[in-house]
């Protein structure tokens, strides 16, 4: 895999790695080091004719995002759902501009097999938070509307019944621009986090959903210096990033923050980093063992409880 490999999910304590820039996949078990390397897609590329143009346009790059990894319970299978972007531009042009089209695909370890999906009229917008998959559903941000009449929406998919669905954001969860609302992972359930998009001192406000209802957890006021969360760790504790590119702990019930001495300066994509809460498992996933860290690893894991 490139460099630009990330963790887009966790699940039974499989990880699923993705190269969004290339059509590379691995899902990998660190407990039993054992990985598979996913089949590439054998989905066919549509062509792409420009009306302005007049003319079939090439198709010049294909990039793969918002992925995400989850288990379905009724076929007793994982899956890897992707959005996949298509360039096309008309290679008789010196400065050719860009048109766009969107596929989603879908991958089930049972069949070893990538498929095609219809595409959802929403598209996820943002990255999540760490993991996005809670219960057999999947999650990302979405939107519609203009910059002043912008609205929130959570776009899910149901790994089971493969379908997509829309959910709103209530409003006093956050309202664009005055807020940041993150969707996260939080003690097994969907929530939101959300925090002023200006000011020194940044506060949070952390949002859960049940059957639809959302409810707020808690507060956290007044944290001097920092970006943005990371995430939640197994024990309800705050990861957060601060404005020397450090990874803190913040402990909500003592109100402490704790540096974790790891620094994402060096790391090209710092401003993506996401924290994926790992529980070890025996799961199988019918690939092979050997040594991983040529494929998929730059360096050791820091935290064999957390992946980063």
């Amino acid at each position: 895999m490139g460099l630009d490999k990330a963790v887009y999910g966790a699940c039974h304590g499989l990880l699923c790695l993705l190269d969004p820039s290339k059509d590379k996949a691995a899902i990998w078990n660190p407990s039993t080091r054992e990985f598979k390397i996913l089949p590439p897609s054998s989905i066919q590329r549509p062509p792409y004719f420009s009306p302005f143009e007049e003319t079939y346009l090439t198709l010049d790059d294909v990039s793969f995002d918002h992925a995400s990894f989850g288990f379905d319970s009724k076929t007793d299978d994982y899956k890897v759902i992707r959005f996949v972007t298509l360039t096309f531009v008309n290679s008789e042009e010196q400065y050719p501009h860009p048109h766009f089209m969107d596929q989603v695909e879908l991958y089930s370890l049972r069949s070893n097999s990538w498929k095609e999906i219809p595409c959802p009229d929403y598209k996820p917008t943002e990255t999540t938070l760490g993991n996005n998959y809670v219960d057999g559903i999947c999650y990302w941000k979405t939107e519609t509307g203009a910059y002043l009449d912008f609205r929130g929406l959570i776009l899910s998919f149901d790994m089971g019944n493969e379908k997509f669905s829309i959910l709103p954001i209530p409003e006093f969860v956050g309202s664009f621009p005055e807020y940041y609302v993150n969707l996260l992972v939080f003690n097994g359930s969907l929530g939101a986090i959300v925090y002023p998009t200006e000011g020194i001192d940044t506060s949070f406000d952390l949002w859960v959903t049940s059957e639809g209802v959302w409810t707020k957890q808690f507060n956290i006021k007044s944290i001097s210096g920092v970006v943005r969360p990371l995430g939640f760790g197994k024990n309800g504790d705050l990861f957060l990033r601060d404005t020397n590119d450090e990874v803190l702990l913040f402990d909500a019930c003592t109100q402490e923050l704790k540096e974790l001495q790891i620094n994402t300066y060096l790391d090209h994509f710092r401003f993506t980093i996401s924290l994926h809460a790992y529980l070890e498992s025996l799961v199988r996933i019918n690939g092979i063992q050997e040594n991983i860290e040529k494929h998929v690893i730059r360096q050791p894991a820091r935290d064999a409880s957390n992946e980063y």
